[in-house]
């Protein structure tokens, strides 16, 4: 079955133009600037391209420039960047053309802007870096499937942010307002059920910002966005799958998928230097990288394609060489991203189960879960050098589980001989006690939860119950986690201490899931000396994220790949579905103080 390409922009001249729809379906190109009555006319022309080019080619060095780009922190400053490095030579050109009245409106909506910017900076509690603020800025969305995968919609949004209440939130700069409000919203609208698409789980409200040049806003809700694609686009979408436009104007065959994307083709081109010859299959997107699917030519072996990794990365201008693995039918390619997109805990789904939390966003854009209460997932294995984001896994994992419980029903004791990881939560009243530094209060407090879960195995027995989540935690007996964000001191104190420490493992992993006791054992030296083979077996869920060697990843995972992931919360897991890849979520300290501050 052929499919069928259209942009944002044609879709929406599409819904809101029968004429115009008409001429797409019998194969014509009609122009884009179709558009419903409009309002207030300017006097002159308003700059809307060089506008939308200079808002993304500031917010792109925001966000690239890190600390010197954070301490602009005021309008002022702001526009005094943005003029200094981008925005100078468009507006001397437009005044040196005589445009003065087009070049004082520019200049004065991304003055606007720049205002707009230092808000969004200041709403943000703890503010850090505009990668904070900014999390994707035009950006392309390629090839998204609607109607059974009949129709592809690609498009390129103006900018994804964070908001501290809402989440996340699609935006669209406009430099005018239309007389319907309704079709103001339309594009907004399809780019929000476009990402939502290539990211499940994710939901996106929306704002429109009118620079006229005086910033005026609109802000969406998710329903109302909902409302308007469901009750104009969705239609539209079912027409044009089943008509379809003429073959000479736009149909691209499945089993030509470099037509819509120049990176395939790319990657076909350089294999084929080499004579080896591939097809790409499909196309996935995931928050830190883009996985490619190709199928090799009779004769092809796999090992061929993979040797030729760093001819990849050459020939397509990587910045880190690409993880090229067999599966199923295919190989995979994984190229990541130049910048890839954060993935924030608050705006995942809730979990309903008591023990459950996300580990992070897969590459098909769902999201990973484990839940301590299964027998694949009671207690967990998590291993990642410096900077690979272990210890954000860490807090995110936390704050799941303070989220949705009180106190009284869930007790975390947590090791951290670091101090710093976990100071946010150190009057969390879900603490039972102080955070551990030491090596002998980390077994004394193993101790403690061994003799515990024997009591708490009685008393299960008198009520007649096969585990507590059958009976529910309470005050009288809590969930209870043991977190340790390094046990590696433990097995490198001693002879004794390391005996000690791992048969106090092993009973409480063998036991501990139906007395509702979880262990979680982080390292950042995962060989052979601290990961041994007791510690390994009874740990049933491995999450590995980026660690220094092959060697290393083979102990944690039974298999490399790992030494290769990208950092910054790209990890492996094995929670008993096969190895798996995904984005770790990210919490900021203030999120999770406020998430455990008392009352």
């Amino acid at each position: 079955m052929a499919k069928h390409l259209i942009t944002v922009s044609e879709l929406k001249c599409a819904c809101l133009d029968a004429e115009w729809r008409a001429r797409w379906l019998r194969g014509e190109s009609p122009p884009t600037l179709v558009s419903a009555a409009s309002g207030k006319r300017e006097a002159f022309p308003v700059q809307g391209t060089a506008f939308h080019q200079l808002a993304d080619q500031f917010t792109a060095w925001l966000v690239r420039e890190g600390k010197a780009a954070a301490e602009s922190e005021n309008p002022e400053a702001l526009w005094a960047a943005l003029y200094e490095h981008f925005a100078r030579a468009k507006l001397e050109e437009l005044a040196t053309a005589g445009k003065v009245p087009s070049a004082q409106h520019l200049s004065q909506a991304l003055r606007a802007f720049c205002s707009q910017a230092a808000r969004l900076r200041n709403r943000m509690t703890g503010f850090r870096s505009w990668q904070d603020v900014y999390l994707t800025h035009e950006f392309a969305i390629s090839a998204v499937p609607f109607e059974g995968g009949a129709v592809l919609v690609s498009g390129r949004p103006d900018a994804v942010r964070t908001h501290p209440d809402a989440g996340l939130e699609v935006v669209d700069y406009k430099l005018s307002r239309g007389a319907n409000l309704k079709h103001d919203l339309l594009q907004l609208a399809i780019y929000a059920r476009l990402l939502r698409t290539v990211k499940p789980g994710l939901r996106f409200s929306g704002v429109l910002e009118f620079y006229e040049p005086a910033l005026h806003t609109i802000t969406v809700s998710v329903e109302e966005l909902d409302g308007i694609f469901d009750e104009i686009v969705e239609p539209v979408l079912a027409e044009l799958a089943q008509n379809g436009p003429a073959p000479a104007a736009r149909q691209v065959s499945p089993s030509d998928p470099t037509a819509s994307d120049p990176v395939a083709a790319q990657i076909e081109k350089c294999y084929g230097d080499f004579k080896l010859q591939v097809r790409v299959l499909r196309r996935r997107e995931a928050p830190q990288l883009v996985r490619y699917e190709v199928e090799p030519a009779r004769g092809v072996r796999v090992s061929s394609l993979a040797n030729r990794a760093q001819d990849l990365q050459v020939g397509l201008r990587l910045r880190q060489r690409p993880i090229i693995e067999a599966a199923p039918g295919c190989v995979n390619i994984d190229l990541p991203k130049d910048q890839p997109d954060t993935v924030l805990w608050k705006a995942l789904p809730p979990l309903a189960a008591p023990l459950s939390f996300s580990i992070g966003v897969g590459i098909e854009g769902e999201v990973l879960t484990a839940d301590f209460s299964d027998p694949n997932t009671c207690h967990a294995l998590i291993a990642g050098t410096s900077g690979s984001g272990k210890s954000e896994f860490l807090k995110c994992l936390a704050a799941s589980l303070i989220g949705k419980h009180p106190p009284g029903a869930l007790r975390l004791s947590i090791v951290d001989p670091k101090i710093l990881t976990f100071g946010a939560l150190k009057d969390s009243p879900h603490l039972d006690g102080p955070v551990i530094t030491d090596v002998a209060a980390a077994i004394a407090c193993l101790e403690s939860a061994v003799s515990e879960m024997d009591h708490r195995y009685a008393a299960l027995a008198r009520g007649g119950f096969e585990s507590l989540s059958q009976r529910g935690a309470r005050a009288d007996m809590p969930f209870r986690v043991i977190l340790f964000d390094e046990f590696a001191d433990l097995i490198l104190s001693g002879k004794s201490e390391r005996e000690q420490f791992e048969n106090l493992v092993a009973r409480l992993a063998q036991k501990g899931r139906a007395a509702g006791i979880h262990l979680v054992l982080a390292t950042q030296r995962p060989d052979s000396r601290i990961v041994t083979g007791l510690i390994k077996s009874n740990l049933p869920l491995k999450i590995c994220l980026r660690v220094v060697n092959a060697i290393n990843s083979q102990i944690v995972l039974d298999q490399p790949g790992a030494e290769a992931l990208l950092g910054r919360g790209d990890l492996l897991c094995a929670r008993g579905h096969g190895l798996e890849r995904a984005q770790a979520p990210y919490i900021s300290q203030e999120e999770l103080r406020a998430l455990a501050r008392p009352g």
